[in-house]
């Protein structure tokens, strides 16, 4: 599942500093500290494999293991082959507090000496491992360290890591800072940083293994948009197996949906590696925070507000531009429609009214509205460009006349190698047609000193239309070029 509040676009007048500045942050980290953890972890493996620790790290294991009730893992750990063997306990050592601190207080050796010779060999392995950014900064579950239940909110484990938390960052941002304040906003994140790992680190007491990633402190800033925003109805897309479109309901409906998805994902899929314990402790710290930051006044009810539609003599553009940007498509078209039956050669209206049925997925006005941008003649280069974008991506069926228009206009207009594309595709004109369009063409080509292209199309009217008045002038043009 998946809803985002999409309500307000991002403008000067919204422009979210703090969230800019959280984004940078958490980029910077992951592409520049942890950018070299993969090397830098391979090394530190290399070296746990080259001193032989598992040869007494993996016996002492097995013992803990055994005088903690677990006898049937220990053993299953010595069945492994030794490469899965070696693995195993080289996760134990790094997450596995317990046992790592009674490896080092040396109560899983028979002797001083035994001891005294793995603390030795484990001197270099250690040394690599503090290399290994990620290592250092992990929350680590067992492990009350406010640095690390900090730090874990600006780690993340990839590439689509970072971007799926990033998206969720901003679009929430634009919304939560604006209602509340940069400063805020930043301690919101960072309390929901603390808040999201307690929660996780309470619900996995006992658990072996640890967490990274920005999504509980933004699952934070969720809760606490929720409840500053409020009964003020917002715009969100959603997305539920293959059901998704964009609604309107009020903020804090948003709050039991999504703390109900991460309760029930967290019971119904506890092995599947994503961190539903965090999330759903986010959503709850930020909800009390949010509640805080209303209680003391530190709501920005104007931003909130719905802004005042414009107003003027004639204002359903603006208006149309409006609804377009809050991806309202239907109200948006139902304004460009008046505008278009007034102004039907207006370019900038039948482009909107295009980009509006695009946005709501309905064919037919796609079509519809695809044939109207290219019924108009084009004012200047962009306007031409603009069309042979839409008919590249439509590719819609145009009849002879409207193509003739076209490729005539975008040969005035210099788009030459959008009007070839456009010949292509003109089997329904008559050979006249195209015989005189394929030579203005080549002539438009010799214009910008394209000479290379003018003869190859010169050659290809001789060739096409042998016949026809063209063929002759195309030869001229070639014998005296």
């Amino acid at each position: 599942m998946l809803i985002l509040p999409l309500h307000k676009p991002l403008d000067r007048s919204n422009f979210p500093l703090a969230t800019l500045l959280l984004m940078l942050v958490n980029v910077l980290v992951f592409f520049t500290l942890q950018g070299s953890d993969p090397a830098r972890m391979a090394k530190a493996v290399a070296s746990y494999d080259n001193a032989g620790l598992v040869d007494d790290e993996a016996p002492a294991y097995a013992r803990w293991l055994r005088e903690h009730g677990r006898a049937e893992d220990a053993e299953q750990l010595l069945a492994l082959p030794d490469s899965d063997r070696s693995h195993a306990v080289m996760q134990a050592t790094l997450y596995d507090l317990p046992f790592l601190q009674a490896l080092g207080e040396g109560a899983l050796f028979d002797t001083p000496g035994q001891l005294a010779d793995w603390r030795m060999r484990r001197a270099g392995y250690d040394a690599q491992l503090d290399q290994v950014f990620t290592q250092r900064y992990v929350l680590r579950h067992g492990e009350w360290s406010i640095k690390r239940m900090l730090s874990s909110a600006f780690l993340h484990g990839g590439v689509m890591h970072l971007l799926g938390n990033m998206l969720f960052l901003i679009a929430i941002g634009v919304l939560l800072e604006g209602a509340i304040g940069p400063a805020a906003l930043l301690g919101v994140y960072l309390l929901g940083a603390l808040g999201s790992s307690a929660a996780s680190l309470l619900w996995r007491a006992g658990e072996i293994g640890g967490g990274l990633g920005a999504s509980g402190a933004i699952a934070a800033m969720m809760g606490a948009f929720c409840v500053v925003w409020g009964r003020q109805p917002v715009r969100f897309f959603y997305w539920f197996g293959v059901v998704f479109d964009y609604a309107r309901a009020p903020a804090i409906w948003l709050l039991p949906l999504w703390l109900g998805w991460e309760v029930y994902s967290l019971l119904s899929a506890p092995e599947a590696g994503v961190a539903f314990d965090a999330h759903a402790g986010g959503l709850v710290c930020g909800a009390l925070l949010g509640a805080a930051l209303v209680a003391t006044g530190r709501r920005r009810d104007a931003f909130i507000a719905d802004a005042p539609e414009p107003v003027g003599a004639d204002d359903r553009w603006a208006r149309a531009q409006v609804h377009l940007g809050r991806m309202e498509n239907d109200q948006a078209e139902q304004l460009l429609a008046a505008l278009a039956a007034e102004q039907p050669q207006r370019f900038e209206v039948a482009l909107a009214r295009y980009r509006a049925a695009r946005n709501a997925g309905q064919a037919a006005r796609i079509q519809q509205s695809t044939q109207a941008l290219l019924a108009i003649v084009a004012g200047d280069g962009a306007q031409a460009a603009m069309q042979a974008e839409v008919l590249q991506q439509e590719r819609p069926t145009l009849d002879g006349a409207c193509r003739v228009a076209l490729a005539g206009r975008w040969i005035e207009l210099g788009q030459l190698k959008a009007v070839e594309a456009l010949l292509q595709q003109a089997a329904d004109l008559s050979r006249a047609e195209q015989a005189l369009l394929w030579f203005r063409l080549a002539l438009g080509h010799g214009e910008t000193q394209a000479r290379d292209q003018q003869q190859r199309l010169l050659q290809a009217v001789i060739e096409r239309f042998p016949d026809l008045p063209q063929a002759d002038k195309a030869r001229f043009l070639l014998d005296n070029g």
